[in-house]
């Protein structure tokens, strides 16, 4: 049985999970106390750990955590296993986890009256979650001296606590308002220490809460000719905003900073549970004036291709050497400035869904009927964009994980 990981941060957070924990030391040159103490922190820290371990694996196969409390879960999760890995061998450390078991308990989302142990162990998750994005707005340091790790420009006083009144807004709050309150005090001295060397990993979890809330907010603006923005994350991704494309979203599978995007798939979780999209890739070009753009996958398989170019055609490449040709529904301007979006026909699905697991699907166009062009992946001398069907499956099984019932939810 986990243990309440309130009692775990007394000891274990207080010694801050920076601190380097003394590994291979003589047992018999330490006190009593002082492998008591040992002993005890090892316990708080393993504890931890479960929790969250536990959390992202039940998050898996049912939409528990959107994206803040996601990105913070991980981070946290792996800060914890490092640590643990200083005292302990990796192999005591797998023994820890619980991930696994997670995922076998959630098959879809478990009834809370039926499963209190299970809910009570995300609902501790669900507060630690919620304190890692309060936090950045608790901290000693001038925030405008610290950057999130990996982002850019570094966030004020006002935007941090713009995060803030979003997480306490979680309804679990109002009953676990001490615990919140502990927490994000402990976090808060995390970051500060972390801000020494002017970046802070802690700090991504409420970057992206505040990301979160800035689509969301800029999706219920959509046709708006001008936009209106809390912070300057929401400038930052006003003018190519995910939802464009996704419509309101949750969260996405995966570590990764900011808006940008990552090679191979981008895999969302979206509110709308009609046959929309939910995962993406890009199509890029090296030429400044090549086509560039991105297919989207929607919840049923579908497939769309989406250019910033006026192409004539646009195909799927099978391993046998076949294609698949893509119908255009619409195109404008010229193969420079221009746009076309392109739809897979229903034999064309139909063709996908028989390809193996190991099969790899490239993607091509054409102008003018001269020969096929292959898109390839982002980056310097990039090869060309191959995704092999079992990993987008595996992607759409994680973006139509389930919801909790609402009478469940934290």
């Amino acid at each position: 049985m986990i243990e309440p990981f309130r009692s775990a941060i007394r000891v274990a957070l207080a010694a801050a999970l920076a601190m380097v924990l003394p590994a291979g030391a003589n047992a018999q040159e330490q006190t009593t106390a002082q492998q008591q103490q040992m002993q005890q922190q090892i316990r708080q820290f393993a504890n931890m750990y479960m929790v969250t371990d536990y959390a992202l694996g039940a998050n898996e196969n049912c939409d528990l955590f959107p994206l803040g409390e996601y990105r913070g879960l991980r981070i946290f999760r792996d800060l914890l296993r490092s640590d643990l890995g200083k005292v302990l061998k990796k192999e005591q450390v797998d023994q820890l986890s619980l991930y696994d078991k997670a995922k076998a308990e959630w098959k879809g989302c478990l009834a809370r009256a039926n499963h209190p142990m299970q809910w009570k162990t995300i609902e501790d998750a669900h507060v630690m979650a919620l304190a890692m994005i309060a936090a950045p707005s608790n901290i000693a340091t001038d925030s405008k001296t610290c950057k999130v790790d990996g982002v850019y420009q570094a966030l004020n006083p006002t935007e941090w606590r713009f995060a803030r009144t979003a997480s306490e807004s979680a309804a679990v709050i109002a009953k676990r308002r001490t615990d919140y309150d502990a927490l994000t005090k402990e976090f808060a001295a995390i970051i500060d220490r972390q801000c020494k060397k002017g970046v802070s990993q802690m700090m991504q979890p409420g970057y992206d809460a505040i990301l979160l809330t800035e689509e969301i907010n800029l999706y219920l603006q959509k046709g708006k000719k001008q936009v209106q923005v809390s912070t300057s994350v929401g400038t930052y991704i006003s003018a190519t905003p995910i939802s464009a494309d996704m419509g309101a979203w949750r969260s996405r599978m995966g570590s990764f900073i900011g808006n940008r995007p990552s090679l191979g798939l981008n895999v969302y979780r979206v509110l709308d549970r009609g046959d929309k999209p939910v995962v993406f890739f890009h199509l890029s070009r090296p030429g400044t004036f090549d086509p560039h753009g991105k297919i989207l996958v929607t919840r049923q398989g579908g497939w769309i291709a989406k250019l910033r170019s006026n192409v004539d055609e646009v195909a799927l490449n099978l391993p046998d050497g076949s294609r698949i040709a893509l119908t255009k529904q619409s195109g404008s301007g010229s193969n420079v400035l221009g746009s076309s979006e392109f739809v897979l026909p229903p034999d064309g699905k139909a063709k996908l869904a028989r390809l193996g697991d190991d099969a790899a699907v490239t993607v091509s166009y054409r102008m003018n009927g001269k020969e096929w062009t292959p898109f390839l992946e982002i980056g310097r001398d990039p090869p060309v964009q191959s995704q092999k069907m079992g990993n987008i499956r595996k992607a759409l099984v994680w973006a139509n994980a389930p919801m909790p019932a609402k009478e469940d939810r934290p």
